[in-house]
């Protein structure tokens, strides 16, 4: 449907500001896609986050894009996927990134969360055969996960290359694989951590594995097996007793992280946490000395916060998830108060949708005309 007709369809439950930020983020979509002939992932339709030197097609930036196109285009928002997944690993590794000109990069993937869009996208149409197309690709990347990225039952960050080669360039491939690239996060080795979201990420991996499984008339109980083990390490490994928080666990030196981020709203998100892990997180999460109402990359009162990529921008969609998951909790005026700060980042900085929004100013920074950044306006909007 085009833009007028999407606006449409959800028009008597929208305010006047949402009608315009969803034809804005609607529009931002439509002007990265890429459909050239002589396009890598030809003669699939696909979105590149930006369109400029570096166009090309991102590993979780493909899922997002396919997640919110999946609103008004299902053609395109299987593109997105299929189009990218072709580029598989023999190893069962999705890459980094596609190039416009054709290059890749292939030392590292990025969050899976393929399967996850993927079910989104068949929950619109109901297409089995997509997901028969899908499914023996999942398969193959869940086992690269299991077999590279795997330490006593948890998940991790890493590249290619040997721990020595991995740490000469100061973690940076690990770094990116985890999409949080500069975090404080990271200050620390990368691959020393189990990171809070990643983990719940494969819990959403798993779900969407045996959905997809029983939709297409397989045994899908392994794979809500693997979730639940899954989830129990989350609640019992990564929650900090101490200080009361979810928290990326550094299994070398065996002590949680210092550093508090949105990803640590992941488990409320994905709605494991039990409620006083909820109540708990929800004290941070309205806290302004913290992350209330901006959602910044890292807290407020971090030593390391500015205005420096993820050290302190806010980004839609970790701000999403954390917001989300506030409110799937019953912390309604917080979430609230989180979503309006974020719109109204957004519908104030009119000349584009950007990468990233200074979290206590709300000027738009980095990318001008980004697109999942564009996806999680939708799902601000249309998800909520």
């Amino acid at each position: 449907m085009n833009k007028e007709e999407l606006i449409a369809t959800y028009a008597d439950r929208l305010t006047e500001r949402e009608k315009r930020l969803l034809g804005r983020a609607y529009d931002t979509l439509q002007g990265n896609i890429v459909d050239s002939p002589d396009a890598p992932w030809a003669p699939r339709r696909c979105i590149s986050p930006w369109i400029n030197d570096t166009t090309g097609i991102w590993n979780w930036d493909s899922a997002f894009h396919a997640m919110a196109t999946s609103y008004f285009d299902i053609p395109l928002a299987k593109d997105c996927l299929l189009g990218f997944m072709a580029f598989q690993l023999e190893d069962g590794m999705y890459p980094d990134v596609i190039y416009l000109t054709g290059n890749k990069v292939e030392k590292l993937t990025k969050p899976p969360v393929l399967p996850w869009a993927a079910w989104t996208v068949y929950e619109k149409d109901g297409d089995k055969d997509f997901l028969k197309t899908c499914y023996p690709s999942f398969v193959k990347n869940e086992q690269f996960w299991v077999n590279q990225r795997m330490h006593d039952g948890l998940f991790h960050y890493s590249s290619v290359g040997t721990p020595e080669e991995i740490a000469k360039n100061d973690y940076l491939f690990a770094r990116y694989e985890s999409g949080w690239d500069n975090s404080p996060r990271w200050d620390s080795p990368v691959i020393d951590f189990y990171p809070i979201d990643l983990n719940c990420f494969m819990v959403l991996f798993y779900r969407s594995m045996a959905n997809i499984a029983y939709a297409i008339g397989e045994d899908g109980s392994a794979w809500t097996e693997k979730a639940n083990a899954l989830k129990q390490l989350i609640l019992t490994k990564l929650f900090d007793p101490e200080k009361k928080r979810f928290a990326d666990y550094n299994f070398r030196l065996g002590r949680f992280s210092s550093v508090v981020t949105p990803a640590s709203f992941m488990p409320l998100y994905i709605g494991i946490a039990t409620y006083a892990q909820a109540q708990a997180m929800h004290k941070l999460g309205s806290d302004p000395a913290l992350f209330y109402p901006g959602m910044p990359s890292v807290s407020y009162n971090d030593p390391t916060y500015s205005t420096g990529y993820w050290r302190g921008p806010t980004w839609l969609n970790i701000a999403y998830f954390a917001a989300r998951g506030l409110k799937n909790y019953g912390f309604l005026e917080t979430a609230e108060g989180i979503r309006e700060k974020i719109l109204s980042m957004v519908d104030e900085n009119t000349d584009g949708i950007y990468e990233n929004y200074d979290s206590k100013t709300g000027r738009g920074l980095y990318w001008h005309s980004f697109s999942w950044s564009a996806c999680f306006v939708i799902e601000f909007i249309l998800n909520w």
